[in-house]
């Protein structure tokens, strides 16, 4: 397993299944010291590639949706990018927030 430098030997990069625990892996980086600030998500969709039509099990002429996120601290440092790459007809997304003053 790769060691992510001030992560190595928490719950965050441990492998098994669900170390974060309650809260999730934003609560343990904000006891790192690495409290998420804000996050950017990117959705796309296109045509899937060879090797995402085998592993999704995609039927002819579906097409994936893409999503990247990156988290960021308040002083801008990256803290999470991840990477999802799903089947069009089994992907939904929703967002609540408050409207800011």
């Amino acid at each position: 397993m790769k060691s992510y430098r001030g992560l190595a030997g928490t719950s965050l990069v441990d492998p098994t299944p669900g170390p974060a625990g309650r809260g999730g892996g934003f609560a343990v980086l904000t006891t790192q010291g690495l409290e998420p600030d804000g996050m950017t998500e990117t959705f796309n969709a296109r045509q899937p590639t060879p090797d995402e039509i085998d592993l999704l099990e995609l039927p002819p002429g579906e097409c994936i949706v893409q999503l990247h996120r990156r988290t960021v601290t308040a002083e801008g440092r990256v803290v999470e990018f991840a990477r999802g790459v799903h089947a069009a007809s089994r992907f939904s997304w929703t967002y609540s927030f408050k409207i800011p003053e």
